[in-house]
């Protein structure tokens, strides 16, 4: 699918979900093609969670790219295959003894053990941008959105092929793993609730969740969504 056609889905998305934003398109760039994003996109000028870039971008229809000294959140951009997964979190010490989300530091562990990453250093940068302007082909396209559009992603997914769709979260480590690395993991759609920190550090408001889908799946979802909704009015 050309560039193009991923922009006009981005746009017809927009209006067929009636969304307030963007979908976020984000794209893995593997560590060793740094050179072929050099001068293409502007480098994100300050240090910002991969959460907060995600719904930035789905604000402000913002693109620009990032490397792991942008990337605020280290558990983020291990997430991403940008670095190492801090010890403390690998352990669960973070989550138990820090964060009190766990009764012991062996249940805390238990939970990120599940929790899918890439390999450290897989990837060296991650560009973002809106889908309705992206210049990029991404690998995941992120929504941000409220049940119904939620309702509306699934049956515009399942509409020509059927089936189900299994959403794997643990309200840990969210708009990252659960939204880009388990998508790119599995080749299939995620649907996920947010974590402490997406909810702490990002304007997404208590009624929003997060559907994400492989780009590979923009175009038969939007094809789907059309017979849907007209067949609703």
């Amino acid at each position: 699918m050309n560039i193009e056609q991923l922009n006009a889905y981005g746009s017809e998305l927009k209006s067929l979900l009636q969304l307030s934003g963007s979908p976020a398109a984000v794209k893995l760039i593997p560590a060793g093609s740094e050179k072929e994003i050099i001068g293409k996109y502007p480098k994100l000028d300050r240090q910002m969670r991969h959460c907060q870039i995600t719904d930035y971008v789905r604000r402000t229809g913002e693109m620009f790219c990032t490397t792991l000294e942008e990337q605020q959140c280290k558990g983020g951009a291990a997430a991403l295959g940008l670095t190492k997964l801090p010890d403390k979190v690998r352990s669960g010490e973070f989550y138990c003894d820090g964060l009190h989300h766990f009764e012991t530091v062996e249940a805390a562990k238990k939970t990120v053990d599940l929790i899918p990453f890439p390999e450290p250093n897989t990837n060296s940068a991650v560009i973002y941008g809106p889908l309705e302007k992206a210049t990029f082909e991404p690998d995941v396209v992120i929504f941000i959105v409220n049940p119904k559009q939620a309702m509306l992603l699934t049956q515009g997914y399942e509409y020509r092929d059927g089936g189900r769709i299994f959403a794997e979260f643990s309200g840990k480590q969210s708009i990252c793993s659960d939204a880009v690395a388990q998508v790119i993991k599995t080749g299939q759609p995620n649907m996920t609730i947010g974590c402490s920190g997406s909810r702490a550090y990002t304007k997404i408001i208590e009624s929003e969740l997060l559907f994400s889908i492989p780009a590979k799946d923009i175009e038969k979802t939007v094809i789907g969504l059309r017979m849907i909704l007209a067949g609703a009015e």
